[in-house]
């Protein structure tokens, strides 16, 4: 994963994590090998045509919904936008008004397998906080430039992140 920042102005940054994962990857060359087994095993049946379909199908829905991007713009004195690019160009926003954000925190979710880090937005008036970067959930010290930076541009607190351009 990529993380970028970008400074517009003094009052606007730009925070976009990207993807490098493969478009193509081991799983898809696997539907293969995968198919020409049915053929073999089942002929060529109207039977096996359908499963073949219902696994190319299948396939390309997990691709259309592969998360490429995602972006969060703070703006001092307007608010925030959250933006997610999926792979086939499609995306998402969503912008919350400086008015309602009480508060940007970094949390700390456990299950039985895992601790993921993530940042995440409390909005006044909504049950549930706002994730950013939920999909490509970024490492703690990507997660602390972005968390710094933003609480600077919202809160006008004093910005200790210590930006790099670009790391991997």
């Amino acid at each position: 994963m990529t993380f970028r920042c970008y400074v517009h102005a003094d009052n606007t940054r730009e925070y976009i994590m990207t993807s490098d994962a493969k478009r193509i990857n081991s799983h898809d060359f696997m539907l293969v090998p995968l198919c020409l087994g049915l053929v073999y095993t089942l002929g060529t049946t109207m039977t096996c045509y359908a499963i073949i379909a219902l696994l190319i199908v299948s396939r390309l829905i997990v691709k259309f919904f592969m998360v490429t991007e995602e972006t969060i713009l703070v703006i001092r004195d307007v608010g925030v936008q959250v933006k997610t690019v999926y792979l086939g160009g499609r995306s998402s926003s969503r912008f919350i008004d400086r008015s309602k954000i009480s508060d940007i925190i970094i949390n700390e979710a456990i299950t039985m397998l895992h601790i993921r880090v993530y940042m995440a937005i409390i909005v006044e008036g909504e049950d549930k906080m706002v994730v950013v970067f939920q999909n490509l959930l970024p490492r703690l010290k990507v997660l602390l430039q972005a968390y710094h930076g933003a609480r600077s541009i919202i809160f006008n607190e004093k910005d200790n992140s210590d930006i790099q351009l670009e790391f991997s």
